[in-house]
């Protein structure tokens, strides 16, 4: 019943489902700073759409083994990809005078970065850092008395990570302090 559960939570709270979700209280954040929304449906395209195509075609063609990328040497190609197409939008949101966009999503894509890097010779959890970055993203720029309760769902994925033998307890905590501690000194030192 318990594993029943965490699978659950794993999937609802899934990075492949979140990371759009980011992208658009980013791009929201920022529509409130003049950005249009069809810059949106860019990131949707590029930052989520092409990565999950990917990664459905790798599935497809055994090149990973599944949805959780359980052996971390099946995670750096899609990794790079995602962390190279984001930065289009970084570039586009800059040259196209989006500042503040362009600095919520240079934070962001650091924060892909280093993740991406940390893959290469040690399985860290995604699952915990995109929820870690949702959680300090959110309650930097509306506030913590708003989005507390993200506190408890970040608790609930670590968890379940864990339950379902996915990461280990290192993995997940690391995740989600290096995520917490990099989106909230990122948004502070770029003045957000």
């Amino acid at each position: 019943m318990m594993k029943k559960f965490a699978w659950i939570i794993s999937r609802v709270f899934d990075p492949a489902v979140e990371i759009p979700v980011v992208l658009a209280a980013a791009a929201y954040y920022a529509l409130m700073n003049g950005l249009r929304f069809r810059f949106l449906i860019f990131l949707i395209l590029v930052d989520a759409f092409l990565p999950a195509m990917y990664m459905v075609w790798g599935i497809k063609t055994r090149r990973i083994s599944d949805w959780d990328m359980t052996k971390r040497e099946q995670r750096g190609e899609l990794y790079f990809l995602t962390v190279f197409l984001h930065l289009f939008g970084v570039v586009l949101a800059f040259f196209l005078g989006k500042i503040v966009m362009a600095k919520i999503l240079f934070v962001l894509w650091s924060l892909a970065l280093i993740f991406a890097l940390i893959t290469m010779v040690w399985k860290i959890s995604v699952h915990a850092g995109v929820n870690g970055a949702m959680l300090s993203f959110f309650c930097h720029l509306y506030g913590w008395q708003n989005y507390w309760w993200l506190v408890i769902i970040l608790v609930l994925v670590l968890w379940s990570r864990v339950e379902i033998k996915k990461h280990s307890i290192l993995q997940v905590s690391l995740g989600s302090i290096l995520a917490i501690g990099w989106v909230e000194l990122g948004l502070k030192i770029l003045g957000l």
